[in-house]
Order: structure tokens, then C-alpha cells, then sequence
């Protein structure tokens, strides 16, 4: 991209990949289709340079807005730019993916210091020796790592996404309720100031030119602190609506337009899935179906060779467990759902 270029960061929903789209990374995407309203909250956050907390049942869609984000900058700004290897160039995008045991260290570096002690410990031997074993150019290597610290030092997806770009990257922080308690606290400097230190090498990162855009989700499996709440702007996904037809609208765009009878096989597989999750929903330990679940059953319905077939399956789902697993992960949820079935 030209350095000239201005960019307008406005996320509109109006660029949709293929399903299947690929980046280099191999990361797949798919089409997404946001309200107005978190079209809106997606600007503003931008704008105000805050990160979007993202909540809503899980399968509503809250991970996908980020590559959807990454996918339309890379097709209004970047699509016709090629890199040395004469690939398409796309937006750099960040996915750190939180775990239990994840630390907020953990997204900004990794230090090896082991690697380092092995590594002097190397040299501390018969030098004449190790060059006979290593050999010239590997004894060289090894001594240019000990006389720069910084080659033990890996950034991690918030460290890379901090570091100066010709634009603004995008950063996706996924299901941060998954970790301790004191991780979001722990991310309280890095998200206010943009900036973060390496001890280890004594490095020290300012505020980048161009601010990360920075979308976390959660699934509120726990609360998060106050302190981390008010630096971000907060949006709750709604699941979507059945009245106004927003699941078939995310399907068409999915899988393109139907046939007369695999577009009956569709309206009566999301009834279907509406009343399952009708029947679950406000159950103290059941979990409703997503969207992610519903794709799935939905795409073995039509995998069916013999569309009468399907549509039987489908009328008689609460005696076909595997089909039915697609939807409910539990035995305790498929068992309460064919119970009240049969009611």
C-alpha cells in the first residue's frame, strides 16, 4: 500500500468473501453479516481507539466480526497490492486465542532464558572443540545469539500487533473470560497506553503511530473486573432473530440460494432449531444451540443424497442421536429434548 494512501477506517459489512476464503495464513473466512447497531460500535470503538468487548452466547458470531473487520480493509485497500511474491498482500490481522493457563505476558513476549543458559554454556567449553563439532559458520551463529539477547525474545499476537505498521492491524483477543482473574487486570497498562517494556533485554516499545484495532470476546463464563470494563467500549451479539428472518439471510449468504425442496428442507430444519432451543433456553445447565451448531446440522441435512430422506430425519431428530449430537453436546440436554418431544 502506498504510504500516501489515506485510509478510512470504516467497517460498512458490505465486502463478503467466499465460504472457504483463505489468507496466507491459512486462516478461513467466512461471509458476516452485522445489525447496524454493532456496524456502529465497530466505528466508534475504532474512532475512539478502544478496544470492543464482545459478549453474547457462544455461537452468536462474536469471534468472526474481527476477520469479517480484516477481510473488508484487505479488499478496499489492499486487494490490488502484491508483495515480492507476487501474492495478494492482506490486512495484518491477530488472533491470540486465550486459554486457562494463559498469561498476559504470554501475548506481548516469550524470553528464552533456558535457551541463553544452554547456549553459554556452549561456549564455555573448548571453544577449538565446539568449532570441530559445530563447525565455523554454526560457532559463529551460536556466538552472535549470546551477544544479542533480543534473539530469545518472540513477540507474541498483542506484542506484533503493537509494533509500528503502515496502517492500523487488527488484534483479536478470544474468550479472555477464560482465564484467571487477574489476566484482564494484568492487560490494563498495554490496553490504556499501547506500550509495554521487555526486562529481559531492556527494551521498551512506545505507543505505536498507527493503534492496534482491538476486538475481545467473551462468553461471560466469569465476570471481568471494573477496572478492565471501563477501557472498553461494551456490545452484546444478540442471537439472531427468527422473526426477521436473520438466520436465513446468514445461510443464503452462506450456502447461495436453494431448489424448491432443499428450501423446504431449510425453513423446516430452523423451525426446528428455534423450538430446540426454545425448549432449552432458562434450563439451569443446558446450552441453546449456536449458529456454529446450527451450520453444521444443517449442512449434513443437505449432504443427504435423498432429500425426502432428510426431511424425515428431521421430523423424526430425537430418535437420530447422531444427527441430533450436531446440535445438543450434552446427554443431558438431548435427553431433556426428547422427553419434552414426546410430551
Amino acid at each position: 500500500m502506498s504510504n500516501n494512501q489515506e485510509i478510512n477506517y470504516q467497517y460498512t459489512g458490505d465486502y463478503q468473501p467466499e465460504t472457504g476464503t483463505e489468507d496466507p495464513k491459512k486462516r478461513i473466512y467466512y461471509p458476516y453479516l452485522p445489525s447496524d447497531d454493532l456496524k456502529e460500535a465497530v466505528n466508534l470503538a475504532i474512532a475512539l481507539e478502544r478496544p470492543l468487548l464482545l459478549e453474547g452466547e457462544p455461537g452468536c458470531g462474536k469471534t468472526h466480526l474481527a476477520s469479517a473487520v480484516a477481510y473488508e480493509f484487505t479488499q478496499k485497500y489492499l486487494q490490488n497490492q502484491q508483495n515480492n511474491q507476487e501474492e495478494k498482500k492482506w490486512w495484518d490481522y491477530y488472533i491470540w486465542n486465550i486459554k486457562s493457563t494463559t498469561r498476559a505476558r504470554d501475548g506481548l513476549y516469550s524470553y528464552d532464558a533456558i535457551a541463553r543458559l544452554r547456549d553459554a554454556q556452549l561456549m564455555g567449553t573448548d571453544p577449538q572443540r565446539l568449532q570441530d563439532f559445530l563447525g565455523i559458520v554454526e560457532t559463529g551463529d551460536l556466538k552472535n545469539r549470546l551477544q544479542d539477547k533480543r534473539t530469545y525474545r518472540k513477540f507474541g499476537e498483542l506484542g506484533q500487533a503493537l509494533q509500528e505498521h503502515n496502517y492500523r492491524p487488527i488484534l483479536l483477543i478470544d474468550e479472555i473470560d477464560k482465564a484467571d482473574s487477574d489476566f484482564a487486570n494484568d492487560l490494563l497498562l498495554e490496553l490504556e497506553e499501547l506500550r509495554f517494556e521487555v526486562p529481559e533485554t531492556g527494551e521498551s516499545f512506545p505507543t505505536p503511530k498507527h493503534k492496534p484495532i482491538v476486538f475481545i470476546t467473551s462468553n461471560r463464563e466469569k465476570p471481568l473486573p471494573e477496572p478492565f470494563l471501563r477501557r472498553c467500549l461494551y456490545f452484546f451479539v444478540k442471537f439472531p432473530d427468527q422473526e426477521k428472518g436473520e438466520l436465513q439471510k446468514i445461510i443464503n449468504i452462506r450456502f447461495g440460494k436453494f431448489k424448491k425442496d432443499k428450501q423446504k428442507l431449510v425453513n423446516q430444519a430452523i423451525d426446528r432449531f428455534y423450538k430446540i432451543r426454545e425448549t432449552l433456553e432458562n434450563v439451569p445447565g443446558s446450552r441453546p444451540p449456536g449458529t456454529s451448531e446450527f451450520i453444521e446440522f444443517l449442512t449434513a441435512l443437505l449432504k443427504r443424497e435423498d432429500i425426502s430422506q432428510a426431511l424425515k430425519d428431521l421430523e423424526n431428530l430425537s430418535n437420530k442421536l447422531p444427527l441430533l449430537g450436531t446440535l445438543l453436546k450434552t446427554k443431558q440436554d438431548q435427553d431433556l429434548y426428547r422427553e419434552r418431544k414426546s410430551n
